[in-house]
């Protein structure tokens, strides 16, 4: 008897296979900028296939461990990760994942290079992009408001050879990211440094060698209003940590390569940045970073998932014949690609507008842009990740092929820079408080009459219906209906950028599948159906789980 054997999918490089990828970036730059970076994408897209790869899968294979003591009961809190970690971490640098933007080789565009750099990392990082991601955004936060920090720690975190990475901690137990109700004081010493004391319920990047901090200092006004930010060196010269306690670290669902703890603080030293005060004002500029590196986990997870089920696609072969072949497989497949390229098309517009403000062409538009592609990329994210797994059969469930894996780390964006109820609240907070809400939708309807392929009219009229349902909504934000708004919202201008990037490859390339993917968005509402008129009242009754007595006839 022959055995079979099935041909598992292949890893290749993406920047090659992926034309919806590739095909984004060079939309959104100068031709001599795309000529020029897409050999470096190149090189990478294979570097990540051949290389990172069998990292990211030796990395989670080996959890990081603590070790509160040493063999003599010396309090020691050692957290050790594995060698392949940190050789990740090592080659994002070492590939400019961090300096890029710094570097500005691409100038307003390189935030867009950039962000395929991160399409082409993330999959096969073991999510070492957490530190990354927040070395970015100390750097940009340092920049904007600490000249004479940033002399000194910004060379160190943009480094390509021996960089250092930051974390940020605000998230303690009693508010998660309701900061204001954070419990960390700051003592000062007199010498403009603070002694800081409390506990840091999550910390991803405890092995960095700086963090941002979140603390209250001695006197200062309740709620969020009375914090201030501090930079701390994590360990002291000789090797010693700076007054921290690690409790434990985190047994989670996902990103289990990185180390994330609970850390109690102690007297920890740290300086504070750009004065005492508007400490979560000062954060602003880091959330939007690390929320657009968030965002981008979506496409990237879902691209590289993409790839493998469109490979195995070709080498499955069922009641008679491949995948490929199969109409209700290409069906479902087109389906989840056309979400991916909604996700591209919003994403990397972003990284273009945050870019191009890093540059001084400051709209203020990625203030409303970034928590809005952040929640809708972390959740088409997971969407599309999970039915993706499901396109493998039993394999896509089996953790050794790798796949779960994606899914898990994917899911962890709702959770990271805020959920998606948080986000909502945030949108809601910029349309109530700024003209930044028209001026998208402006924006947006200014691309929409700018189409010059007669094929994408439904596709408009479609989005058009979208941002009417959404006009009241924009006129009077309310916080019942701030997800509905929120998403929709996201939704309209995703499609919008959808239809502009179907366009230009229509024109560019010749292509029409960018078409086919804005059509199958565009063909399901965009806003979501309103639930209140069902009452706030009936809602709070089924969300809770309680009765709603007013249909009971015994109780008249």
């Amino acid at each position: 008897m022959t055995r079979f054997f099935q041909d598992p999918p292949q890893i290749t490089n993406r920047f090659r296979t992926d034309p919806a990828l590739r095909d984004t970036i060079e939309r959104l730059v100068p031709r001599d900028a795309f000529e020029d970076a897409q050999v470096m994408l190149d090189r990478f897209g294979a570097r990540a296939a051949a290389e990172l790869a069998p990292l990211a899968d030796q990395a989670e294979r080996h959890e990081p461990e603590h070790t509160a003591f040493d063999s003599w009961g010396r309090r020691v809190d050692r957290v050790d990760v594995d060698a392949s970690w940190l050789r990740l971490v090592a080659i994002g640098q070492e590939e400019g994942l961090v300096a890029l933007p710094y570097e500005a080789p691409y100038g307003p565009w390189s935030r867009i290079i950039q962000a395929g750099m991160v399409n082409l990392y993330d999959p096969v990082s073991a999510m070492a992009t957490c530190p990354l991601v927040m070395t970015d955004g100390a750097a940009r936060l340092l920049s904007e408001h600490d000249p004479e920090l940033a002399a000194r720690y910004v060379p160190k975190l943009t480094a390509r050879q021996g960089g250092w990475t930051s974390g940020q901690w605000m998230t303690e137990a009693a508010g998660g990211s309701d900061v204001g109700q954070s419990e960390t004081t700051a003592r000062p010493l007199g010498d403009g440094r603070y002694a800081l004391n409390g506990l840091k319920w999550f910390t991803s990047a405890t092995t960095s060698q700086m963090a941002l901090v979140l603390a209250r200092p001695e006197g200062a006004a309740p709620g969020s209003r009375g914090l201030s930010l501090f930079l701390v060196e994590l360990k002291k010269p000789d090797g010693s940590w700076n007054g921290i306690e690690v409790r434990r670290l985190k047994d989670k669902l996902g990103t289990r390569a990185l180390p994330t703890a609970e850390l109690e603080l102690k007297d920890m030293i740290g300086v504070p940045v750009g004065g005492i005060g508007r400490g979560v004002g000062k954060m602003g500029g880091l959330l939007n970073i690390a929320r657009l590196w968030s965002s981008w986990s979506g496409p990237a997870g879902t691209g590289h998932l993409l790839a493998l089920a469109r490979d195995y696609a070709g080498r499955r072969r069922v009641f008679g014949s491949t995948l490929a072949e199969k109409p209700i497989h290409l069906g479902w497949i087109a389906r989840i690609a056309a979400e991916y390229e909604a996700m591209l098309a919003l994403t990397f517009h972003t990284a273009g507008v945050m870019g191009a403000a890093e540059h001084g062409d400051n709209t203020g538009l990625a203030r409303l842009l970034a928590p809005l592609t952040k929640l809708a990329s972390a959740r088409q994210g997971v969407w599309a990740t999970s039915e993706l797994l499901e396109s493998f059969g039993g394999a896509g469930y089996v953790e050794d092929t790798g796949i779960p894996r994606i899914l898990r780390n994917v899911h962890v964006n709702c959770i990271w820079e805020g959920t998606t109820s948080v986000l909502a609240h945030d949108v809601l907070r910029v349309l109530t408080t700024t003209d930044l809400g028209g001026a998208l939708v402006e924006d947006m309807q200014r691309r929409l009459a700018d189409l010059r392929a007669p094929a994408l009219d439904p596709v408009r009229q479609a989005i058009g219906r979208g941002f009417a349902t959404l006009s009241p909504l924009l006129a009077e934000p309310t916080e019942a209906d701030g997800r509905r708004l929120a998403w929709g919202l996201a939704r309209c201008v995703q499609a919008t950028l959808q239809a502009e990037a179907a366009d230009w490859r229509i024109a560019a390339k010749g292509d029409g599948s960018a078409l086919t993917a804005a059509m199958l968005i565009t063909r399901e509402p965009l806003v979501q159906p309103a639930t209140g008129d069902l009452g706030g009242d009936a809602l709070g009754h089924l969300a809770m789980g309680t009765a709603d007595r007013r249909h009971d006839e015994r109780a008249a």
